[in-house]
């Protein structure tokens, strides 16, 4: 290889890595953007519920690094009794299809990384077979 191809494969890797860092942060940006706008009412800005209210998210091993379930939630609302952390929550969350499979990815990977301490994400198609 000749130091010009070098030269070209370094430069495309750099920017590679950049566009990835450059969305990564966008995306993380624009999960806590829907977040704020859509769950941060009865989740709270920690992710720490509303006692016997709002179940938590943050520290919540029901969600951790299971977006598909998350993103379920998320389109298709949930109620019933549910327990986390020892705690027991009998309520309903309503269904929130109405949001984008972009930003339902969004705010799972925002959720899953922030507040139960995951690494798992969803991509867009995936949310739209959620559906």
């Amino acid at each position: 290889m000749t130091n010009v191809n070098k030269f070209k494969s370094g430069l495309v890797a750099s920017a590679v890595a950049a566009i990835a860092v450059f969305s990564g942060a966008a995306n993380a940006d624009a999960g806590a953007a829907v977040y704020q706008k859509n769950c941060m009412a009865c989740h709270q800005a920690a992710g720490q519920g509303m006692a016997g209210v709002f179940p938590p998210l943050a520290g919540n091993s029901n969600i951790t690094d299971k977006p598909a379930y998350i993103a379920e939630t998320i389109v298709k609302g949930k109620s019933g009794k549910v327990v986390v952390n020892g705690a027991e929550y009998n309520g309903m969350m309503p269904p929130m299809a109405y949001m984008s499979d972009a930003d339902i990815a969004a705010v799972v990977a925002f959720v899953n990384k922030n507040f139960a301490g995951g690494s798992k994400t969803i991509s867009a198609e995936e949310v739209k077979s959620v559906r």
